[in-house]
């Protein structure tokens, strides 16, 4: 049977068809291959089977033991792989949560901007309406103004006169006196 598993490796190794026409993947080779390794080594070192030169027995020792280290680096490989892809992930997450967090500062901004403007328009709908309580009282006051002078006028004309000029005609004559006194 040991011959058979030299030949098992020695197929294996270099790629040769076995005698079994069923295709194997890769990872059954090598799982076999490690597997027929390891029990001749187990035999050689326990004593069963033939005595082996040591020869032999050191470079299967070599193979056994870069097996072995190879079955760890690819579990560690595999590990690396699974962080990788979580580092990714995060990376994901992080950049649409700034995403987020870009888009609710914006709506902040754009939230305050339209109660600064409404403010704004409150106070101006504000003032327009104080201007038009103004605009209503003066022109009632002008009104009676009006209709008191309409009224007054029976009064001679040097009292009451609509023309500016004549008024300041009369307060720099009266003026002119007052000050030759």
């Amino acid at each position: 049977m040991n011959s058979k598993t030299t030949k098992g490796v020695i197929i294996g190794k270099w790629g040769l068809k076995s005698g079994s026409s069923r295709p194997e993947s890769e990872l059954e080779k090598y799982k076999q291959e490690n597997a027929a390794l390891r029990k001749s080594l187990e035999e050689a070192t326990k004593g069963k089977g033939r005595a082996e030169d040591p020869e032999r027995i050191r470079p299967l020792e070599k193979i056994l033991c870069l097996e072995k280290e190879k079955e760890k680096y690819n579990h560690l490989l595999g590990e690396k792989d699974k962080e990788i892809q979580n580092l990714r992930d995060r990376l994901k997450s992080k950049n649409k949560n700034s995403e987020v967090s870009s888009l609710h500062s914006q709506l902040e901004e754009k939230t305050k901007e339209a109660e600064r403007r409404e403010q704004l328009l409150s106070s101006l709908s504000e003032e327009m309406n104080r201007l038009k309580c103004n605009l209503s009282t003066i022109t009632a006051k002008c009104s009676e103004i009006e209709s008191r002078t309409g009224s007054f006028s029976g009064i001679p004309g040097k009292l009451v006169t609509n023309k500016p000029w004549d008024l300041q005609l009369n307060l720099n004559g009266k003026f002119g006196k007052n000050k030759l006194k």
